[in-house]
């Protein structure tokens, strides 16, 4: 902060904006509006979910500091000793929370529309991640219509994070589904990668066998040759298949660009560039150089700019890329502190 050594006076016909703070402390009035909005909310189902989300900013609508007598004695100003107490509460409880750290809200969103709907609460599917969009919108707008201004004066960035959330979050879980796409299978089956190390019994697939009676005769090797004659014919054209696999590596790939129609590239091919992080190095500074991968069209089209993907990245010794073992793949704000750009 710096100050200007020539103050300059105010004109009288300034327009002075002037906002009143509440002596309530922030918990509470979070915890007063939130429950105000669980409460109206008529769905089961979106109740649930909001029960999911109030916690991504530490209030919990079914267990509240106060209780709901002390919550209704709150209510009437002139009862001094309740109000005194329920903010103690409140204050006790938002002091503890500091303790872990500050208050933000865009974090808190985007860690609930990544970390929470896509891992700890799956089950959502591409319907309830949706629903949970809305019905988080609705909070934040009861929120600021409470006129908390922590929440109010950040509105917009919030409302951002939602837009990008309701577009991203589908193509998410859509693309989840199809990676790593019929060409990067093929090259784990073929050179080294996930598919080759669960091959048993001469190179037959470890699926194959769980689809076997006990006691039966063990698999042909005629049945691995011909899962290789098909891996042959997704490369044929793109990969040589002479090439041999130089590097093999756990890695971050967040995605830089896509380009569906390259035109060095097979027609059936979409060309994606990510930039590459090493886990293992975490929060050290990246030097390595974009690489390009390749895609089927399916699959492209559910990639998005800043997505990024958990998974084992191979080299060729013809300098071509591929990867296999995807892991997970997060929507392009997840609060990633160790990979760059969100």
């Amino acid at each position: 902060m710096t100050f200007r050594n020539d103050p300059q006076t105010i004109p009288k016909d300034a327009k002075i904006e002037l906002c009143t703070f509440s002596d309530d402390p922030l918990l509470l009035r979070m915890d007063m509006a939130t429950y105000g909005y669980y409460s109206a909310l008529t769905d089961s189902r979106d109740r649930r979910l909001m029960e999911i989300a109030s916690r991504s900013a530490n209030v919990n609508v079914q267990t509240r500091p106060a209780g709901r007598k002390e919550l209704k004695q709150f209510g009437d100003k002139k009862n001094a000793e309740a109000v005194r107490n329920v903010r103690l509460k409140y204050r006790t409880k938002q002091d503890q929370i500091a303790q872990l750290g500050t208050f933000d809200m865009q974090w808190g969103l985007r860690w609930l529309l990544s970390f929470v709907v896509l891992v700890e609460e799956p089950v959502l599917g591409v319907s309830g991640a949706e629903r949970m969009v809305s019905v988080v919108e609705g909070w934040i707008r009861a929120l600021a219509s409470a006129d908390i201004y922590e929440v109010s004066n950040q509105q917009p960035q919030l409302m951002r994070i939602l837009d990008v959330a309701r577009k991203e979050l589908p193509l998410t879980l859509a693309v989840s589904e199809r990676l790593p796409g019929k060409l990067n299978l093929a090259c784990s089956l073929l050179f080294a990668g996930q598919l080759r190390n669960a091959f048993v019994d001469a190179y037959k697939p470890r699926w194959a066998l769980t689809d076997q009676v006990a006691g039966d005769q063990k698999p042909k090797d005629e049945d691995a040759e011909v899962e290789r004659e098909r891996a042959r014919d997704v490369v044929d054209g793109v990969v040589p298949v002479d090439a041999e696999c130089t590097r093999s590596r756990p890695v971050d790939l967040r995605i830089a660009s896509i380009d569906l129609a390259a035109e060095d590239c097979s027609e059936r091919l979409s060309r994606v560039c990510v930039r590459i992080y090493d886990r293992s190095l975490l929060a050290d500074r990246n030097d390595e150089e974009p690489v390009d991968l390749l895609f089927e069209a399916d699959v492209a089209s559910c990639l998005c700019v800043g997505f990024v993907i958990e998974a084992t990245l191979h080299t060729l010794s013809n300098g071509m890329h591929y990867m296999d073992a995807v892991t997970m793949v997060w929507p392009s704000y997840a609060p990633l502190d160790y990979v760059d750009g969100h």
